[in-house]
């Protein structure tokens, strides 16, 4: 979860303003999620309407935006999109910390499914949202604007590089949560390597094989899918959107545990409303390997090099990623695969 990064209100509230001409009476941090590279707002404006407010550090693909705003104008409306600022854009500079930008969005009252669950309405819903969005010319539209996958597993030159740092004890940063954390993955570099190793190689062969490519959501696991209090559903965090074989997206329901674990009754429900399909197996498993992958990557930046991040924050990331070797965890798990609830496509 992203700590308060201590943004200045006043900042925030000149660049509402000349961004969306929006006055600001109360801006609150609001710490939900898992992306280290934002944070996010509540905001209530003078007129009493409410807002939910994205800030990206640094540089940030606008198509992430473009996405849901096109889902939204092909009628697939279960789908949250940012508001157009007064230049037309979908988002609006904020100068300190310098390079950010912010997006703006309509606040909907609700939980995210991984807190508050999903009805089996609202699993049939999900699922034929995702179908609408796999089957739309989302794909071809965004079709070199958007990255396509080519099974590379960029994210292991991250990892590797975290247990190069994990190694040299003179680097990490003073913190014994990163301390710990050191420890334990020089006791894991041999697994963590031949882990790495093993992908690559799936990658390589899963290069050779057709794929049809969609628009995919790229992280759509329980935490991204809005329960508003009105019952309707909204599939929010576009940050990654990429042209993928829907494998990618299915990654999050078929035997998930990412957020919450996917229980079979709900693969059922999820199944009913996106229909029958033919998937992949390696595939699968090559995704859920590559989540691990990214998450050990970007995990082991944020506890031993990010001077910005607390000792509880990153003994609390640190947890999250030593479980992943933990016995019956993500990574024993990640070769199991059972499809008996997914219906075939004949």
């Amino acid at each position: 979860m992203r700590e308060d990064p201590g943004l200045n209100e006043n900042v925030i509230a000149a660049a509402l303003a000349a961004g969306y001409g929006l006055r600001a009476e109360s801006i609150v941090s609001w710490p939900v999620g898992f992306d280290f590279q934002a944070a996010i707002y509540r905001i209530v404006a003078s007129d009493g309407e409410e807002y939910f407010l994205k800030v990206h550090f640094g540089p940030f693909d606008a198509a992430s935006l473009r996405v849901p705003r096109a889902a939204i104008d092909r009628g697939i409306d279960r789908v949250l999109a940012p508001l157009r600022a007064l230049t037309g854009d979908l988002s609006a500079p904020l100068d300190a910390p310098a390079g950010s930008a912010m997006a703006l969005y309509p606040f909907v009252p609700g939980r995210n499914a991984a807190a508050a669950g999903l009805s089996g309405e609202q699993w049939r819903t999900f699922g034929a949202t995702l179908r609408a969005i796999h089957d739309s010319d989302l794909a071809e539209h965004f079709r070199g604007l958007l990255p396509a996958e080519d099974f590379a597993l960029p994210a292991a030159i991250a990892v590797r590089r975290v247990l190069d740092h994990a190694r040299t004890a003179g680097l990490v940063v003073d913190s014994p949560a990163a301390a710990q954390f050191a420890g334990f993955l020089r006791g894991a570099e041999k697994r963590t390597r031949a882990m790495l190793a093993h992908v690559e190689d799936l990658g390589r062969a899963l290069q050779m094989r057709r794929f049809e490519r969609v628009l995919c959501h790229g992280d759509i696991h329980a935490a991204n899918i809005l329960v508003g209090d009105d019952g309707q559903i909204r599939l929010i965090d576009w940050d990654g959107p990429l042209l993928a074989p829907r494998e990618r997206d299915l990654l999050f329901t078929i035997g998930s545990v990412i957020a919450r674990r996917i229980e079979p009754r709900e693969e059922t429900r999820f199944f009913a409303g996106y229909g029958p399909v033919v998937v992949d197996p390696e595939a699968l498993i090559y995704y859920r390997y590559e989540r691990i992958v990214q998450d050990l990557g970007e995990i082991g930046y944020s506890v031993l090099r990010d001077p910005n991040r607390s000792d509880a924050a990153r003994a609390d990331e640190a947890q999250l990623a030593m479980g992943f070797f933990a016995p019956g965890g993500e990574i024993d798990r990640a070769e199991i695969v059972d499809l008996a609830r997914v219906p075939l496509a004949t």
